[in-house]
C-alpha cells in the first residue's frame, strides 16, 4: 500500500484520473461511445442494443493475476472431468458424490448426447467464468459459463477501443496482450477436426444478426477465420455436414456453436427449432464432425455443481480448489432448504437452469406475499432451487457526470484449450453496475470495461503458435451459401438504391426552391418531369401534380425509415444486410454505416435538405468505395457488385423511360436532358462531347446514347449490364452471363430511335427494362434462393404448452 493509501498496483489509475480531470475523462467516456457508435458494437436485441465503456480499466496485478489464471485452469480442468463423467460412466452420480437430481433435473442436460464420444476427450474447449473479488482481496466464483461462452469478443473490442481513447495511459501500463488467446482458440479448434490429412473447414453457427450478442459473433468469426452460417446454410447428407451452395457443396469440420444445445438438433431435442440442424447429434456420434462445445455442455451452468465442487476437486484432481464458489445451498437437501427457508431474505433465490423458473430473485426484494409464494413453489420442487449467498464486491473507478465514484464490478474470464493445457484470456470483460441495484447485468444497462493485466516483466504474448498437429491453419470455406449471397446482393442493391434516389432527390430540391413557387414557368415543368420519374422509380408520392407542395413531400421520401422507397429506408435496409454477414466486411464499413445511421437521426431536425442529402451521399460513396476497394474479387464480391449493377441498371433505364419517353417542348426538353445527366452523373461527360462535335446533336439522342447504350459510361444500362456479366463469371454462372447477351442495349441507335415517334423509343426503353427485371428474377431463384422455414413437428416443451 502507498502512502497515499492507493495500492502499488492501481496507482496509475489514481495518478490518470488527477492528470485528466474530470472533464477529461467526460471527453473520453463521449470518445469511446462515438467509437462504439462506429464499429457499429452492440448488446441486446433491435430497439435496446447499447453497448457502454468506461474509461478508466481495471487493473490487475501480474501476482494476483498469476493465482487467479492458476485457478481458472485448475477450474476448467474439473469442469471437463466432470462434463465427461456425467455424459460418460456417471460415476459421480453412482457415488451421490453429484445429487441425480441436480443433472437430471437440469435443462442442459441432454440424456440424448450420453455416449457421443468428443475428440481427444476434450469435453469443454471453451470456458467462461463469471467472478466477484471480495473486500478482501479474494476472488470467489459465483457462475460458470459453458454452454455457448459468450463474451471475449467484447473483450477484445473494449481493449482496442480503451487503448485509443486512453492511449498514454496504455503506453505506460504496457498490459498483456490478448491476441494471444484468439490464436490458441484457433489452434485448439484446429485440433478438434475429426479428419486427419487436410487443413479443417471451420463455421461459426449462429441464430442471425437479431441475436443478442451478434456484434461478437460477427467478431468473433472475423478474429478466427470462420465462415458465419446459419442453419438454413448448412445440410446433412450421409452424416456429415456440409455448406449447401448452388455451385456445389464445401464438407464443414468444425462447428463453433452460437446456438444453444437443445435448438441444436430438432431431430433430437426441441422440434419446433428453426436454427438448428436435424441429425447434428448423430452427425457427431458418428465423428464426422465436432461441435464446440459439446451438445449438452450447458448442464455445467447449473447453481447447485457451486457448492460441490470443493468436494469433486480432490476427488477428481487430487488436489483442492484453488478459487473458492459462492457459498450454495441445494433446496433438494432437507439441511439446504431448512437454512433456506430461515435466510431467505438475506439470501439469492436461484432456479437449477436458467430456463426454469424465471431469473434469480433477490430475497430481500421481495415483498411478504412473494416470499411466501416463492417458498411453496420451493416446496412443491425442492430440487429445482438453490440458494446463494450475495458476495460483498470490491469496487472500481466509475466515470459519472457528478465524478469519479466508486462501483461495484463483477469480471467474467475466458479459457480455450490448446495443446494439452487450457490459455486463459489475459483479463476478461469487467462489467459495472451503473446505480445502486444489486443486480450486475449486461441487458440491464451495466457498463463494461476493459481489464488490464500489468505484467512487470513486458512479456508480449503468452502463447506460441507452436503445438503438436502442424501449423495453424483453418480453410475458410469458401462457396457462399443463398442466405449469404442474398444479403451481399440486397447490400448491392441497397448501396445504389440510397445513392440514386438521393441524387434525384437532390436535384429535384434545387429545382423545387427554383421553380416550387412558380408553376407556370418551364423549369416548373422539367420539375414535375423530375417528381414523376422519381414517383414511377420510389412508388413516393412527390407531389409531381403540384410542384408547389414537392418540396413538404420531399422530406420525407429523405428522412422517414420506415417509408419504402425512402432514402433513410434504404439506408437502413443496407445496414441490416451489412450486419447479417458480418465477417464478410471491411471493419471501416461500420465507422461509415454508423455515420450514415447519425445522418438520418438528425435529418429530421435539419433544415437544410441539400446539405443533408450531400451527406447521406458521401456515405453512399464511401460504402461502395470500401466494398469495391476492400473485397477480394470472389464470389463474395461479385454478388455485391451484381446488386449494385442490377439497380444501377433499372433505375438508369427507368429514368430514361419516364422522362424521355414522351414528347416535350424543345426548350423543356433540353432543360430536362441537363437534370438527369445532372443527376446521373453524366452532365460533365455530355457537355465535353457536345463542345468537341461528338455523338448526336439533338440534347436527347445524346442523353439517351450516353445513358442507354454508351459502353464506356460507369453510369450507362449497358456498361452495368457488362460488368453484371464478369460478375456471374466470377460466381461460376456463365450460362446466366451468356444470356446478358440477349439484351440489345449495345446495339440500338438511339437517335434513330428518338427522332422517330417516342411511342417506339419509350418501349424499347420499357421492353429492355423488362427484360433486365426478368433477368434478375431468375438470377434469385439460381442463386439466392433460401429455404422455407422448417415445419415444426408436435412438441412438448415446459409446462402450460399446447402438444
Amino acid at each position: 500500500m502507498a502512502p497515499t493509501g492507493v495500492r502499488a498496483d492501481q496507482q496509475l489509475i489514481a495518478d490518470a484520473i488527477a492528470a485528466n480531470g474530470l472533464d477529461g475523462l467526460l471527453s473520453a467516456r463521449d470518445d469511446l461511445a462515438s467509437l462504439v457508435d462506429d464499429e457499429g458494437i452492440h448488446f441486446g436485441t433491435e430497439g435496446g442494443r447499447g453497448w457502454r465503456v468506461d474509461p478508466l480499466p481495471v487493473v490487475l496485478g501480474a501476482e494476483e493475476w498469476a493465482r487467479l489464471e492458476a485457478g481458472l485452469q485448475q477450474r476448467a480442468r474439473l469442469l471437463s472431468l466432470v462434463l465427461a463423467d456425467l455424459y460418460g460412466e456417471q460415476r459421480l452420480l453412482a457415488s451421490g458424490a453429484v445429487p441425480a437430481e441436480i443433472v437430471w433435473g437440469h435443462p442442459g442436460f441432454l440424456h440424448q448426447a450420453c455416449g457421443v464420444p468428443v475428440p481427444r476427450d476434450r469435453w469443454l474447449p471453451l470456458t467462461a467464468t463469471d467472478l466477484g473479488r471480495g473486500e478482501d482481496g479474494r476472488w470467489t466464483v459465483f457462475a460458470d459459463r459453458t454452454g455457448t461462452p459468450a463474451g471475449a469478443g467484447y473483450a477484445m473490442a473494449n481493449r482496442r477501443l480503451t487503448s485509443r481513447v486512453m492511449g498514454d495511459l496504455h503506453h505506460d501500463a504496457r498490459p498483456a496482450r490478448l491476441r494471444s488467446y484468439f490464436s490458441a482458440m484457433r489452434a485448439g479448434l484446429q485440433q478438434l477436426s475429426p479428419h486427419d490429412g487436410r487443413t479443417p473447414r471451420g463455421v461459426l453457427l449462429w441464430a442471425g444478426a437479431s441475436s443478442e450478442t451478434a456484434y461478437e459473433q460477427g467478431f468473433l468469426a472475423t478474429l478466427l477465420g470462420y465462415a458465419l452460417v446459419e442453419a438454413e446454410d448448412l445440410v446433412l447428407r450421409e452424416g456429415r455436414v456440409w455448406v449447401n451452395a448452388p455451385e456445389g457443396r464445401t464438407l464443414v469440420d468444425v462447428i463453433l456453436r452460437r446456438v444453444s444445445s437443445e435448438l441444436a438438433d430438432p431431430l433430437e431435442f426441441r422440434s419446433e427449432s428453426q436454427v438448428g440442424i436435424a441429425g447434428l447429434l448423430e452427425s457427431t456420434r458418428l465423428g464426422n464432425v465436432v461441435t464446440v462445445n459439446p451438445l449438452g455442455s450447458g448442464v455445467l451452468e447449473n447453481p447447485a455443481l457451486l457448492a460441490l465442487m470443493p468436494s469433486l476437486a480432490p476427488q477428481l484432481l487430487g488436489e483442492e480448489l484453488l478459487l473458492p464458489t459462492a457459498q450454495t445451498w441445494w433446496c433438494g437437501d432437507d439441511s439446504g432448504r431448512s437454512h433456506v427457508a430461515a435466510h431467505l431474505d438475506r439470501l439469492l433465490i436461484k432456479p437449477l437452469g436458467r430456463g426454469r423458473g424465471g431469473e434469480t430473485r433477490a430475497g430481500w426484494e421481495l415483498t411478504t406475499d412473494q416470499r411466501e409464494s416463492l417458498l411453496a413453489r420451493i416446496e412443491a420442487e425442492p430440487w429445482a432451487w438453490c440458494a446463494q449467498e450475495p458476495l460483498e464486491l470490491s469496487t472500481t473507478p466509475l466515470v459519472t457526470d457528478e465524478g469519479v465514484r466508486p462501483a461495484r464490478f463483477v469480471l467474467r474470464c475466458f479459457g480455450a484449450q490448446v495443446d494439452h493445457s487450457h490459455e486463459v484470456l489475459a483479463g476478461g470483460l469487467a462489467r459495472v453496475a451503473a446505480d445502486d441495484r444489486f443486480r450486475i447485468s449486461s441487458a440491464e444497462g451495466a457498463l463494461s470495461k476493459d481489464v488490464w493485466v500489468l505484467d512487470p516483466e513486458e512479456v508480449a504474448e503468452t502463447w506460441t503458435p507452436t503445438f503438436e498437429g502442424g501449423p495453424i491453419a483453418i480453410q475458410r470455406v469458401g462457396r457462399l451459401a443463398p442466405r449469404i449471397a442474398d444479403n451481399l446482393y440486397w447490400l448491392g442493391r441497397y448501396v445504389e438504391r440510397a445513392d440514386g434516389a438521393a441524387r434525384l432527390l437532390r436535384r429535384a430540391v434545387d429545382l423545387a426552391g427554383d421553380y416550387g413557387g412558380r408553376p407556370d414557368s418551364r423549369g416548373a415543368q422539367v420539375l414535375g418531369a423530375v417528381l414523376l420519374a422519381g414517383e414511377r422509380i420510389t412508388g413516393l408520392d412527390l407531389s409531381s401534380g403540384d410542384v408547389g407542395g414537392a418540396l413538404t413531400l420531399m422530406r420525407p421520401a429523405i428522412v422517414d425509415q420506415r417509408l419504402p422507397g425512402s432514402v433513410a429506408h434504404a439506408v437502413r435496409k443496407l445496414t441490416r444486410a451489412a450486419h447479417e454477414v458480418p465477417d464478410l466486411m471491411s471493419a471501416d464499413l461500420w465507422h461509415v454505416l454508423g455515420q450514415l445511421a447519425r445522418t438520418v437521426d438528425d435529418a429530421g431536425h435539419r433544415r437544410d435538405l441539400p446539405g443533408v442529402l450531400d451527406d447521406l451521399l458521401a456515405g453512399t460513396l464511401a460504402v461502395a468505395g470500401i466494398n469495391n476497394e476492400s473485397l477480394t474479387r470472389d464470389a463474395t464480391w461479385a454478388f455485391v457488385d451484381a446488386g449494385m449493377r442490377i439497380e444501377r441498371a433499372q433505375r438508369t433505364l427507368g429514368v430514361v423511360l419516364h422522362t424521355l419517353g414522351e414528347d416535350r417542348a424543345a426548350v423543356v426538353e433540353a432543360q430536362l436532358v441537363d437534370a438527369i445527366l445532372e443527376f446521373s452523373e453524366s452532365l460533365i461527360t455530355h457537355r465535353r462531347r457536345s463542345a468537341s462535335g461528338e455523338g448526336p446533336r439533338n440534347p436527347a439522342a445524346a442523353a439517351a446514347s450516353l445513358l442507354v447504350t454508351d459502353p464506356a459510361n460507369p453510369r450507362s444500362a449497358a456498361f452495368q449490364v457488362a460488368r453484371l456479366a464478369d460478375d456471374l463469371r466470377i460466381a461460376g454462372d456463365e450460362e446466366l452471363a451468356a444470356a446478358l447477351s440477349g439484351l440489345a442495349l449495345t446495339s440500338a441507335d438511339m437517335e434513330v430511335l428518338i427522332e422517330g415517334p417516342r411511342r417506339d423509343f419509350a418501349h424499347f426503353v420499357a421492353a429492355q427494362l423488362k427484360e433486365l427485371r426478368a433477368f434478375s428474377d431468375d438470377l434469385v431463384r439460381r442463386h439466392l434462393t433460401r429455404s422455407a422455414p422448417r415445419r415444426a413437428m408436435l412438441a412438448g416443451w415446459g409446462e402450460g404448452e399446447d402438444t
